[in-house]
């Protein structure tokens, strides 16, 4: 981790905002809350490879994320590491340590070749924050609820779901997050992680082959389209009945 100059956050901000999808917890912040946030941490960056937080670490502060994808992984009965979640630019990491006091419950690592823009805010100056800005406080309630639901969905898509389902309900609810409007398609959303076959057979329970197969038969249904690793969900309401959610 390099700390960045502080003075540089403007520019970084005006740079990567419009990245934001606008499902996530900064961009739906005004700008008054947004930068009472920021103003209360440090910018960082972290380089490839670089872990944010540890899976059983005591720690509680959290990162806001400005740019690029972070990888959440826990360890299995087995000690191997599996992909539970992305994350990406917008986004709050370690909110939950911070709420609850519980230790880390998984483990967040750079995700690529891409740096990571972050703001580290201590955990008790982020709840302080937090505590004076209601709106800001109720986004944050609904931002974990959002995962919480999402991790809950993907849990039970294992029992019974087909790899097509599957895949369709945690595209549907990245979209939700990260899907940014493109001209292309009416009411198309591109998402704004680039994910590999690998990673999202991992996210659904599945092998690679296994992946390659569903995203064909999503794309066969003209439900999304797919660019330079890029997913742009074609209908969001027609994904979301077919993933029956």
């Amino acid at each position: 981790m390099e700390r960045i100059d502080a003075q540089n956050l403007t520019g970084l901000l005006r740079r990567h905002r419009r990245t934001w999808g606008g499902g996530t917890f900064l961009a739906r912040l005004n700008d008054d809350e947004l930068w009472a946030v920021l103003d209360a941490g440090a910018p960082v960056e972290f380089g490839r490879g670089e872990v944010l937080v540890t899976e059983g670490g005591p720690d509680t502060d959290v990162f806001l994320l400005l740019s690029s994808t972070v990888k959440v992984t826990t360890r299995t009965r087995t000690k191997k590491r599996t992909l539970i979640a992305v994350r990406a630019g917008g986004d709050v990491i370690g909110e939950l340590a911070t709420l609850e006091g519980f230790r880390r419950t998984a483990t967040v690592e750079v995700r690529g070749r891409e740096p990571v823009l972050a703001v580290k805010v201590e955990g008790r100056r982020f709840l302080d924050v937090i505590r004076i800005l209601p709106d800001a406080h109720m986004l944050l309630t609904a931002s974990v609820a959002r995962k919480l639901i999402a991790a809950t969905r993907r849990r039970a898509g294992f029992a019974g779901f087909t790899a097509e389902i599957r895949l369709a309900r945690v595209i549907a609810d990245m979209a939700e997050d990260y899907g940014v409007r493109t001209p292309t398609f009416r009411d198309g959303l591109e998402i704004g992680v680039d994910l590999t076959q690998t990673e999202w057979g991992a996210l659904i329970g599945a092998s690679e082959s296994t992946a390659f197969r569903a995203l064909k038969e999503l794309k066969h249904r003209e439900l999304v389209t797919v660019r330079y690793r890029r997913i742009v969900v074609r209908d969001l309401p027609r994904l979301r009945a077919f993933a029956d959610v």
